[in-house]
């Protein structure tokens, strides 16, 4: 029986300024297709070559999922950022309904959205989504952190669309050297998460280490 594999949906989320952009700076460029919603340059040495779309409607980010989704040549997919995204479909919305109806678009296509990252995972690619995160208040009044979406719907349920959650984490060591790390598992105020025993609570920043630990992992 061949075995089937299955890509793995990765949320990475934090404060602007954690090295997120930076994170993919060591991905296979050959195999990797970087969706720049944020249509900005890329933090690191080389990123100039790094290929890119840079689509500014909707539909060019929903066209460029669906042609890419069975592309032999793209292992895995990085949009940079679902905050970019969530911004521009917020202002189509706006453009294309009135009254409640802005948000019934907004949330269709926010499904349709999650509904066309789930093809890329089926095909055996991996989907890298990364974001900025808010913080909120728990019932106890502790501060929670979550990804930054708009309306009410999909506020605090949208990790679950993903196998791992990584927050993006940043510490200034001795010298003002700047350490950025993942956390990888939850301690109550991260929404942090991922399979047991596939990675170390915190690992350095760097997004081919997290795909060579779930090829290793998914053998």
């Amino acid at each position: 029986m061949t075995k089937i594999i299955q890509g793995r949906a990765i949320l990475l989320e934090g404060p602007s300024g954690r090295g997120k952009t930076f994170s993919y700076r060591n991905l296979n460029q050959k195999n990797t297709l970087l969706i720049n919603v944020e249509r900005k340059a890329l933090s690191f040495k080389g990123g100039s070559n790094f290929p890119q779309l840079k689509p500014k409607t909707i539909k060019e980010i929903f066209d460029c999922l669906d042609q890419y989704s069975t592309n032999p040549n793209v292992e895995q997919l990085v949009m940079d950022s679902f905050s970019a995204f969530s911004d521009l479909l917020v202002n189509e919305s706006r453009i294309l309904k009135t009254g409640w109806d802005v948000w019934s678009y907004y949330n269709q296509k926010i499904y349709d959205f999650f509904a066309k990252l789930k093809k890329f995972a089926d095909n055996g690619k991996h989907v890298i989504i990364l974001g900025h995160d808010e913080v909120i208040n728990d019932e106890d009044g502790a501060g929670i952190r979550r990804l930054k979406t708009k309306g009410n719907e999909w506020q605090g349920v949208t990790e679950k669309e993903f196998d791992i959650v990584l927050w993006a984490d940043a510490k200034v060591e001795e010298e003002g050297k700047v350490n950025y790390q993942f956390v990888t598992q939850t301690n109550g105020k991260t929404p942090a998460k991922s399979p047991v025993d596939m990675l170390p609570i915190r690992m350095p920043n760097d997004l081919q280490l997290v795909l060579d630990a779930i090829k290793k992992y998914d053998v």
